[in-house]
């Protein structure tokens, strides 16, 4: 079975990312050919093309037709539904909280797979069809992911795994108080590693969620489920399972991430506990599993006659590209840009600050001007001036007027480009408040004063 498998980025080893590195591993190991398409690739695309994988971010790279695509992300999916229109293809929602991990319905797309329940119930909530859905947890490859020797009577060094930094100062207090040595890894700390199942083996205690969560436990370390966007608390043998079915995210995280929240579960660090913890995940997580039930739902997705028309899929994927696709009205390509992006670093903000600047600069040039031009007029009538010069003040005095004249028009320019400036700084400021969210405007606040 050839599988064209989409994702955002094969980079950085993030969350989607690790899982396509596991699908493609077991997929290729179970004697299927993999091709994978992501429009940004980096250190780990190189790596896994060492490895013998087909990584490529142009779409005219993928020669051979795949039997089916494993699509992730909507954007890199509708590229791969529009190049081969008669494939059938799964979706795999690996975020409840992202727009663009959110399904959209299409023809071609035969069949849903959630990571858990969260992710489960935004698919139901997008008009996912409940027989049509699959939950599949997240995996982790436990040959690469051993087993670390038994944990100390008490932690002595703990790991920060994030890529938001609103929590950083809590955790680090937290261990400070609690005589744990720190160390950090992710995005938001700058700092990145590409052996994580070997820098595990060190580490008592580990401060994470998601798949990130799922691997530090299958270790053997005890882990704190927490982020910058809350916190849930210490992994154990009592919640395991059903915080499982929550993949360990953005579900649980009920709490405020405060240093008295993370120093009581610091408390409740066994021992005994977390091994038995990391034995049900090596018991349930495992990556053979994982395989069968993707290989499961590929046979699924091409055994299942869609019966649509060619025009329909057309009219589909013309749909996917109206949302997608930037246009004046503000539909999903709003959310995704901003998603990946940020409002505030847009390029069109950026344009306009620096029009802005430089009209101000020319209006400070125009006052001095307009005040050398009075400073000479006062001067003239102090004093008595023959014909002569007379006729040549008349002439300075035609020339300013002319600069004053064109003077004027500029500013009468840039009177209405600040109106413009204004207008639009206003509309920003209202579509910010509209759609960002009151958290999330907070938060942005809480950086922007630390900076």
């Amino acid at each position: 079975m050839r599988i064209l498998i989409t994702n955002l980025s094969v980079s950085q080893n993030s969350g989607s990312e690790s899982v396509v590195e596991l699908l493609a591993d077991g997929l290729r190991s179970a004697g299927h050919q993999t091709m994978l398409l992501a429009p940004t690739l980096g250190d780990m695309a190189d790596r896994m093309r060492r490895r013998g994988h087909h990584i490529v971010d142009r779409i005219a790279e993928i020669v051979e037709k795949p039997d089916v695509i494993h699509a992730q992300h909507l954007t890199p999916c509708l590229t791969a539904l529009a190049r081969f229109p008669d494939v059938p293809a799964v979706f795999s929602c690996h975020s409840a909280f992202f727009e663009v991990e959110a399904p959209m319905l299409h023809p071609q797309i035969r069949h849903w797979i959630a990571v858990d329940e969260a992710c489960k119930a935004k698919c139901l909530s997008r008009g996912v069809p409940a027989d049509k859905l699959d939950l599949i947890f997240n995996a982790v490859d436990l040959q690469r992911f051993k087993q670390r020797l038994p944990l100390p009577s008490r932690p002595a060094r703990g790991l920060l795994l994030t890529k938001n930094f609103e929590h950083q100062q809590a955790v680090r207090e937290a261990c400070a108080k609690s005589d744990i040595r720190l160390d950090e890894l992710g995005p938001a700390t700058g700092r990145y590693s590409h052996q994580l199942e070997k820098d595990l083996l060190e580490y008592d205690i580990v401060f994470a969620t998601a798949r990130m969560a799922i691997e530090a436990a299958a270790v053997g370390c005890s882990v704190v489920v927490c982020d910058a966007r809350g916190f849930a608390g210490l992994l154990n043998t009592g919640n395991m399972e059903a915080w499982r079915r929550m993949n360990l995210g953005v579900g649980l995280l009920a709490k405020p991430i405060t240093v008295e929240n993370l120093i009581e579960a610091i408390s409740k660090f066994d021992a005994g506990d977390a091994a038995e913890v990391s034995a049900y995940f090596r018991k349930v997580a495992g990556a053979a599993y994982f395989i069968e039930e993707h290989l499961r739902i590929y046979n699924l997705a091409m055994q299942t006659n869609a019966g649509t028309t060619a025009d329909e899929r057309s009219l589909a994927t013309a749909s996917w590209i109206e949302e997608i696709g930037v246009s004046h009205p503000l539909r999903r390509w709003f959310h995704i840009v901003k998603e990946m992006h940020g409002w505030p670093d847009s390029p069109e903000q950026a344009v306009q600050l620096a029009l802005l600047r430089s009209n101000t600069k020319a209006l400070e040039n125009l006052e001095n001007n307009v005040t050398s031009l009075m400073d000479l007029g006062e001067q003239v009538n102090s004093i008595k001036l023959d014909t002569a010069q007379i006729h040549l003040v008349s002439d300075a005095s035609s020339s300013l007027i002319g600069a004053a004249e064109s003077n004027q028009t500029m500013l009468l320019r840039i009177d209405h480009e600040l109106t413009l400036l204004s207008d639009f700084a206003s509309e920003l400021k209202r579509l910010y408040n509209g759609l960002v969210p009151l958290f999330v405007r907070k938060m942005t606040l809480k950086a922007r004063r630390r900076v």
